[in-house]
């Protein structure tokens, strides 16, 4: 079980102690589990999906933050916790991307993407990033950064820079500019199978991955983004809908 921080904790040990009750063995190994639950915000769930992804383990977010899109229950729907022992659930499979920076032919950072890879400015001056897509057409910005998103991710940062909501099921790559500067510039949604490059050109940009702390990139490192193999999975204990979850996390319609 993966806690986000002490306000969540009282919640963890409730649930905790509802699955003790219920006959199922707590354990603290993900390689051991048969699935794992994930107790804070979107970034716990995040965090949690990251660490099972080499076992092949579910997670099951319960929300103890402020918007928790990827919690599967609230802390009100705890008593739907007998269908997770009883094995009555759903499996909600999301797509990830591949994330590789090179240089020199050698792979220096090697990443898993759930949510999305913002490559973005360091200092406060325009960037300009130029994005090759696997028919080798090159898309130029010249702006804050741009971002590539899941369409997990994008309800997330993607949303807020003006890109598309996109539902989970449509396997997808989202490509939205950050504040760009040239005209016009809107967000592209590619299929699922698309390549993307990106070559840097001076150590001006930095990239982040899944609201990690950005890492700055190197000078003639270059930036493969593509559809990973695996995918994630998130248990669902109660039926609702794309656009349920969305109008009642954000307080408006689609």
């Amino acid at each position: 079980m993966v806690v986000q921080k002490s306000s969540a904790e009282a919640l963890a040990a409730e649930i905790e102690s509802r699955l003790r009750q219920l006959g199922v063995k707590i354990v603290h190994n993900p390689a051991q589990c048969d699935a794992i639950i994930a107790v804070g915000g979107d970034g716990t769930i995040l965090n949690a999906a990251h660490m099972v992804l080499p076992h092949g383990k579910p997670v099951l977010g319960v929300n103890a933050g402020r918007l928790g899109f990827l919690a599967g229950l609230e802390q009100h729907e705890l008593d739907l916790l007998p269908r997770l022992a009883a094995g009555e659930f759903e499996l909600d499979y999301r797509m990830l991307l591949h994330v590789q920076v090179q240089k020199n032919g050698q792979v220096i950072r090697d990443s898993v993407c759930l949510n999305d890879a913002v490559l973005a400015r360091r200092f406060p001056r325009i960037a300009e990033i130029n994005v090759t897509c696997n028919d080798g057409q090159t898309l130029s910005y010249l702006g804050d950064g741009v971002i590539f998103a899941t369409p997990t991710g994008s309800t997330a940062y993607n949303f807020s820079a003006g890109g598309p909501v996109v539902q989970p099921g449509i396997e997808s790559i989202l490509l939205t500019p950050i504040c760009n500067h040239k005209a016009p510039a809107r967000s592209i949604v590619f299929a699922a199978d698309s390549q993307f490059c990106v070559e840097i050109p001076d150590e001006e940009l930095a990239l982040g991955i899944d609201a990690q702390a950005p890492q700055p990139l190197q000078r003639g490192s270059c930036i493969t983004i593509c559809r990973h193999s695996s995918r994630a999975a998130f248990i669902r204990l109660k039926p609702a809908s794309f656009l349920e979850i969305f109008n009642e996390k954000m307080g408006g319609s689609l």
